[in-house]
């Protein structure tokens, strides 16, 4: 197992995972990257072996903050990480632990989100401290659509990433998507 050190998956939960290594490269940056730069990552995550590679476009990146995504296309799963910075307009830090504000700051990412926010039928929430590090950790089930996310921030940017699931398929693969998320760590 290609295990991200610090990380504790239960055996055979992603199989022979790969690992994607993220950059976290400004709004300018995008196209053809795959996630093998761990010399220069900023954040990284393990995703089952099946799945792909989603090349980012501009709009995505540019005006979504999208920095990557992995899908698998079989169930209409997919993992992707959102980047945000404060720019340094006032020095303060983001506030995450507030359900609804945090990821309404993310919607624009992923309309599904923005339809789970508002119609959603269970949504819940937690901090804790994950590889030397403060993460809130949110659920969120929608209409035909379940989001498990973790959100963290260090050195004046957010990092955000979402696990999607198609709800059909929740239960069934629900201990490998909750390994992908457990597995989102900053390098």
């Amino acid at each position: 197992m290609c295990s991200l050190q610090g990380t504790a998956l239960a055996e055979g939960e992603l199989g022979d995972p790969k690992v994607f290594w993220g950059l976290a490269r400004p709004p300018t940056s995008y196209g053809a990257y795959a996630g093998g730069d761990e010399k220069n990552a900023k954040y990284a995550f393990e995703y089952p072996a099946s799945w792909k590679v989603e090349t980012v476009g501009k709009n995505e990146k540019g005006m979504q903050g999208i920095d990557c995504r992995v899908r698998n296309k079989i169930k209409g799963q997919s993992a992707y990480t959102v980047t945000f910075s404060r720019a340094g307009e006032d020095n303060k830090s983001f506030r995450l632990g507030d359900i609804d504000q945090t990821l309404q700051g993310f919607a624009g990412a992923d309309y599904d989100l923005q339809d789970a926010l508002v119609e959603s039928t269970n949504k819940s929430s937690s901090r804790g401290e994950r590889h030397g590090q403060s993460f809130y950790d949110y659920e969120l089930a929608g209409p035909g659509i379940q989001y498990l996310a973790t959100v963290t921030e260090k050195g004046g940017k957010v990092y955000a990433f979402f696990v999607k699931s198609p709800t059909k398929n929740f239960t069934t693969d629900e201990a490998s998507l909750r390994s992908i998320v457990q597995s989102f760590k900053l390098v």
